[in-house]
């Protein structure tokens, strides 16, 4: 009789178990670290009680009463890669991208290698859904909620994460706002108008929208006024630079050099460039 053929077995069948516990502590420990924090926020938690969910960004000054400036791109345009962000960070100036998850790898648009690069240098990711649906608006409260559920954890799957959803086409209806709100901590829409640096509505954020019908002068107004009235100024682009037979038939592609124009005023005007999360965080201290 073949002893260790005995001894061989019993190894064998008592080694399976200590595997699979072994399994399963790593699949539990894996879990708890790598979950996104989204994922592990109760829902009813409110935006006033959420700094330390936010991704950790250069702290502003606490003097909130003077004026800021978010630069926003909205869609993740290639564009935005090549042309605005070597601008941008030749005055060290941070930016915020929206990001569709259904559009990045495809032509035009970035990939994700890319937007990590963004992240790595300052830049806030914010959601912008996952197909970019121009009619979100009218969607049912399930379909909402699997979209902003889907479009989160794509992002998180990609090591990115975002705090703020972005509406498609700047589409906007009370079934949005109410589960982006179980999500999310900033909601932006394209309303137009300044936010009061000291007090202003989190899912209600107002901006100055770039189109082909902005004059240059129009833009410096508005970052003239912000200065003059302690005010947030957010302005937001999507192309940027891109070759166009008519540059009246591109409704949202802003020119290189108007591009650096504005830049070059921002800087002139002395005032401070921040991220969304940043004025966020400081005005729930």
């Amino acid at each position: 009789m073949n002893t260790n053929n005995g001894k061989h077995s019993f190894l064998f069948w008592l080694t399976i178990p200590v595997i699979i516990l072994w399994m399963s502590i790593s699949y539990v420990i894996g879990f708890v670290r790598e979950k996104p924090e989204w994922y592990k926020k109760p829902v009813e938690t409110k935006a006033t009680d959420v700094k330390s969910y936010m991704q950790e960004y250069r702290q502003i000054s606490n003097n909130l009463d003077q004026a800021f400036i978010t630069f926003w791109f909205d869609d993740a345009w290639l564009s935005q890669y090549l042309e605005a962000y070597p601008i941008l960070k030749s005055y060290n100036y941070p930016a915020t991208v929206a990001v569709p998850t259904d559009a990045i790898e495809t032509p035009n648009y970035m990939n994700w290698s890319q937007l990590r690069v963004l992240r790595d240098n300052g830049w806030e990711i914010s959601d912008h859904s996952r197909k970019h649906d121009c009619k979100m608006n009218t969607w049912e409260e399930s379909q909402i909620s699997e979209e902003l559920r889907m479009s989160k954890l794509i992002l998180w799957k990609n090591r990115l994460s975002a705090d703020i959803f972005v509406t498609p086409c700047g589409v906007d209806s009370d079934l949005m706002r109410l589960e982006a709100k179980k999500m999310f901590i900033g909601y932006r829409t394209v309303d137009p108008g300044f936010n009061n640096p000291t007090d202003f509505d989190f899912y209600n954020l107002k901006v100055k929208n770039i189109d082909n019908q902005v004059k240059i002068e129009e833009a410096k107004d508005w970052i003239k006024y912000a200065k003059e009235n302690r005010l947030w100024l957010i302005i937001v682009f999507h192309k940027i630079g891109e070759n166009v037979v008519n540059q009246e038939d591109e409704q949202f592609n802003t020119k290189l050099d108007d591009f650096k124009n504005i830049v070059e005023y921002v800087k002139s005007s002395e005032i401070q460039v921040i991220v969304p999360s940043q004025i966020m965080s400081a005005v729930i201290i």
